[in-house]
C-alpha cells in the first residue's frame, strides 16, 4: 500500500512577473509504500528540506500533487488541515522541540491529549512506546534533566505515540553525539522493523542514512539516484559514501561514525 506519493512536485520561489525567481524542486516523482525507510540525500542547496516542507504541508508545491493515505492535503481547509497533520504525520525535528515546562511524559503524549483520548489507554500507549525507546526510566525527568540523545528518543516517541501514516524527520542526529546518534537510529530501526512504522528521513549523515531501506538521492532540485540496502549495513554505508562523491556538492559535514 501506497501512503505518501508525489507527482511530478516543482516549487519555485520569487513572483512570476519577475525575473527573479528560483527553482528549488523541479518534477519531483516520489512514493513511500506502507513499511518502508526512506531516506532523503543531497548537498546543501539541493532541495531535500524544501521537499520535506511540502511533504510535511508545512509550505505548498507551486505545481505537482502530494497524497498521503489517499488525500491531498491541498484540498482540505485550514481547519481540516491541521486535523490531518496532527493525525496522519508524526515530525521528529534537529532541535527536538519539547516542551521545557513538560515532563518527557506529557510530551510525548501531546497528541493524544489533543485527541482526548481516554487516560487508561494514553497510559497503555505511553508505557508501550517508553519501552521500545529505553526511555521508561524518564517519563518523569524534565528536558534539562535528561542528555540530548534522550530528549530526541522522547521526541520520536512523541511522533509515534498517534500511529501516523507517516513520520517525518529532519536531520535528526544533527546534534547528537556519535553514541546518541546511534541510539536514536537503532530506535527508529526497530520502530520500522518490528512495528511497521513508516519512516521518511532528511539527512546529510552517511552514518544515519546506512539505516534506512532506500535512499533517493537530490541534486539541484532533481532527483538524482537511488540506491537500496541488502542484508550488510556497512556495505550499503560503503555505497552511500560512493554515491555521494559521484553526486558532488558539500559533504564537509559528515557524521565520521561508521557503522559497526
Amino acid at each position: 500500500m501506497t501512503v505518501l506519493k508525489a507527482q511530478a512536485l516543482s516549487k519555485i520561489y520569487g513572483a512570476k512577473s519577475s525575473k527573479m525567481t528560483y527553482r528549488a524542486l523541479d518534477q519531483i516523482h516520489l512514493e513511500v509504500s506502507e513499511g518502508e525507510f526512506v531516506g532523503v540525500m543531497g548537498p546543501s542547496g539541493s532541495g531535500k528540506t524544501t521537499l520535506l516542507n511540502l511533504l510535511s504541508t508545512i509550505d505548498q508545491p507551486t505545481s505537482g500533487r502530494i497524497e498521503v493515505n489517499g488525500t491531498d492535503p491541498s484540498k482540505l481547509s485550514n481547519k481540516e488541515l491541521a486535523l490531518f497533520r496532527r493525525r496522519q504525520l508524526g515530525f521528529i525535528f534537529q532541535d527536538f522541540n519539547l516542551l521545557d515546562t513538560l515532563s518527557m511524559k506529557d510530551n510525548i503524549v501531546l497528541p493524544l491529549v489533543l485527541d482526548n483520548l481516554k487516560a487508561a489507554e494514553i497510559e497503555r500507549r505511553v508505557r508501550e512506546v517508553a519501552e521500545v525507546l529505553g526511555i521508561a526510566a524518564i517519563l518523569d525527568k524534565r528536558t534539562y534533566e535528561v542528555s540530548g540523545g534522550q530528549q530526541q528518543r522522547a521526541a520520536i516517541a512523541r511522533a509515534i505515540i498517534h500511529r501516523p501514516a507517516i513520520v517525518l524527520a529532519d536531520e535528526l542526529t544533527g546534534n547528537l553525539d556519535s553514541k546518541a546518534a546511534k541510539d536514536a537510529m537503532e530506535a527508529l530501526k526497530r520502530l520500522n522493523e518490528e512495528q511497521g512504522t513508516t519512516i521518511l528521513m532528511v539527512t546529510h549523515d552517511p552514518f544515519a542514512a546506512s539505516y534506512c531501506r532506500r535512499i533517493v538521492f537530490i541534486k539541484d532540485g532533481r532527483l538524482f539516484s537511488e540506491i537500496r540496502r541488502g542484508a550488510n549495513r556497512q556495505a550499503f554505508f560503503q555505497q552511500i559514501l560512493d554515491a555521494l562523491s559521484v553526486l558532488g556538492g558539500n559533504f564537509n559535514d559528515v557524521s565520521p561514525t561508521r557503522p559497526e
